[in-house]
């Protein structure tokens, strides 16, 4: 249980705290059964929906829109009581993100294979195994050879998930688990329906084109709520899929969201485990993280708090036994709700939807979790109605305690001047700590993009280098089909390469071309990128910090300089005393001097 506590005191209006009731809840676990079970080999469904063939225009599959828990936008009518952002302004550091080492086409906007339906939005979502990429998207699930993006196999999702009796599934979900070899996979199907289900698989081996085990349960057996937006994490011993609830009846939230606990070991082993279920009152897209060690025994996750009031929320699950939802203040300073509409600028007007601050994904490593997040800014501002988007991206320890972030900001941007607004992150980590976070990327002077943005772990702390795109959106993307929304996400995926543990992969949509005018005809598309931290520069050259070394010898003189990254320049020689030969009897710049990297610092040396 959790609340947001307002004060209204000494003439302080307006500024919400989040605290938590106690400093810890335990959540109360309970088994749920499968409903169905059973085998698929990609390769024959692929065979299989090679051989059905529809012919006509497209018409439109509408993805249910993810729905949208109200939350406090509190604005702050005093001083800020929150630190200035951290490091740069924007944790931003002048040199770009290096370059894509690799990059192709991952899938254009099309029909689910055998229909005419097309849908909006991707749901984009990929992972890099050690020969293959696997994108899965509301519309097909593909696998690419890794070297050179090569189709090898396509599957419609209801092809797919259609032996463990799917109806309409939606919001795919995949990963790569380098320690097993395996692949994870999750979606959820029949959306306002009484018989909603968490769909839940596991290759049988490295190679996704192979078979399948995949799983159905129940989300409520009465039927009175369906589940909406899943998210998915694993450890070495659990694998976890959260899910929000909606009631069937009306559509409101539930007031809850679920948590679905799998025996990971007994998944690896094709043996049908009985899952349990954990019920979160109050809770929203809770992100279970993907661990990169093969012995952390306790699944970390998080959620998104209230955007006016700066906040996150912190579990730990070890089992089936999870623990947490304190309100935890993230130090870099509360922003605007970012969603409520069509708000993302493009080339052509028709803007783009933006989503709300859920937190896109989570990853552990190294002992720390990192997440990033939509925000709107500046804080303060009308809810669903910034003056721009960014990237916020947060790294906490164990304890879920704020270690660094930034944001992906482009501050001077506004509706209609060419300035960046960022949306729809995903992140990832590697052994080395390098960041990589993708995003797509929206501007009045441009098309819709997909982007990305570096750290390396040497950099210093809570900054993020420069953005650069990955892939130039090809027109005005406009296809709400007669909706409210011109939709677009509603997330990515950024992973960690599984053979060197070092190069970073993302997954990102962009605006492809158009087919006709008007609406619908807007195309969405999306890229696969690697970039290999191994080939960036360093971020920056440090300056010449002068140091004092006047009384000094020479060689040990011109070994201070080097330390500071300065250079011995013109030395001058001095008739001087005898205690004073070869040592500096004055400098030029003087001591304290900021100046450019290995600038020269010029002796005059006593003879």
């Amino acid at each position: 249980m959790r609340r947001t506590l307002l004060l209204v005191a000494g003439g302080i209006a307006g500024l919400a705290v989040a605290t938590p009731v106690a400093a810890t809840t335990a959540y109360p676990a309970s088994p749920v059964g499968v409903s169905r079970a059973s085998v698929v080999d990609f390769a024959q469904l692929s065979r299989f929906d090679l051989q059905r063939h529809a012919y006509g225009p497209l018409h439109p599959g509408l993805m249910p829109e993810p729905q949208e828990k109200a939350e406090p936008n509190v604005h702050i009518t005093v001083a800020s009581p929150f630190a200035p952002p951290l490091g740069l302004p924007d944790g931003r550091l002048s040199a770009r993100s290096p370059a894509p080492s690799q990059g192709f086409l991952a899938q254009r906007d099309a029909a689910r294979n055998g229909t005419t339906t097309s849908f909006i939005p991707p749901d984009t979502a990929g992972a890099v195994g050690p020969t293959r990429l696997m994108s899965t998207l509301n519309s097909n699930y593909v696998i690419q050879d890794r070297a050179d993006g090569k189709v090898l196999g396509s599957v419609s999702m209801s092809t797919f998930w259609a032996s463990v009796g799917a109806v309409m599934p939606f919001d795919p979900r995949v990963l790569y688990d380098p320690y097993s070899g395996r692949w994870l996979i999750a979606a959820v199907s029949d959306p306002g329906g009484p018989t909603s289900a968490v769909l839940y698989g596991i290759s049988d081996s490295s190679d996704p084109g192979g078979s399948w085990h995949l799983y159905a349960v129940d989300v409520d057996p009465t039927g009175a709520t369906w589940a909406d937006f899943p998210t998915l994490g694993f450890n070495q011993s659990t694998v976890a899929i959260g899910v929000n609830l909606f009631t069937s009846a009306t559509g409101e939230y539930a007031g809850l969201s679920k948590l679905f606990v799998i025996d990971y070991p007994a998944l690896r082993a094709n043996a049908v485990s009985t899952p349990a279920a954990i019920s979160i009152p109050n809770g929203f897209t809770i992100q279970p993280a993907v661990t990169y060690s093969p012995t952390e025994g306790t699944l970390y996750l998080v959620e998104h708090g209230a955007s006016g009031a700066g906040t996150y929320y912190f579990f730990s699950l070890v089992g089936t036994s999870l623990t947490g939802g304190m309100a935890l203040t993230n130090p870099l300073g509360p922003w605007t709700i970012p969603g409520g509409g069509d708000l993302l600028p493009q080339r052509g007007g028709y803007p783009v939807d933006s989503a709300d601050a859920r937190i896109g994904n989570a990853v552990f490593r190294n002992g720390h979790v990192y997440y990033a997040q939509t925000i709107g800014l500046p804080a303060g501002g009308q809810a669903g109605s910034p003056r721009r988007t960014a990237v916020q991206w947060v790294e906490l320890d164990r304890n879920g305690a704020f270690v660094q972030g930034g944001r992906i900001a482009d501050r001077s941007a506004s509706e209609n001047n060419g300035g960046s607004w960022y949306a729809y992150p995903s992140i990832s980590v590697n052994a080395y700590d390098d960041v990589l976070v993708g995003f797509s990327t929206f501007r009045s002077s441009g098309f819709p993009s997909a982007g990305y943005a570096f750290r390396s772990g040497s950099d210093p702390p809570d900054a993020m280098r420069a953005p650069v795109t990955l892939k130039a959106g090809e027109g005005t993307y406009v296809k709400t089909f007669g909706g409210s929304r011109n939709r677009w996400g509603d997330y990515s995926a950024t992973q960690v390469d599984p053979l060197d543990d070092r190069s970073l992969w993302t997954i990102q949509e962009y605006a492809g071309r158009p087919v006709g005018g008007g609406d619908g005809s807007g195309r969405w598309a999306t890229w696969w990128g690697r970039v290999d931290p191994a080939a960036a520069p360093p971020a920056f050259e440090p300056t010449c910090q002068v140091p004092r070394v006047l009384g000094l010898r020479l060689a040990k003189a011109r070994g201070r300089l080097r330390s500071r990254h300065c250079r011995l320049g013109k030395i001058t020689r001095k008739r001087t005393t005898k205690a004073k030969r070869g040592r500096v009897l004055a400098q030029s710049p003087a001591p304290g001097r900021h100046l450019g990297s290995h600038a020269k610092v010029k002796l005059t040396v006593g003879r």
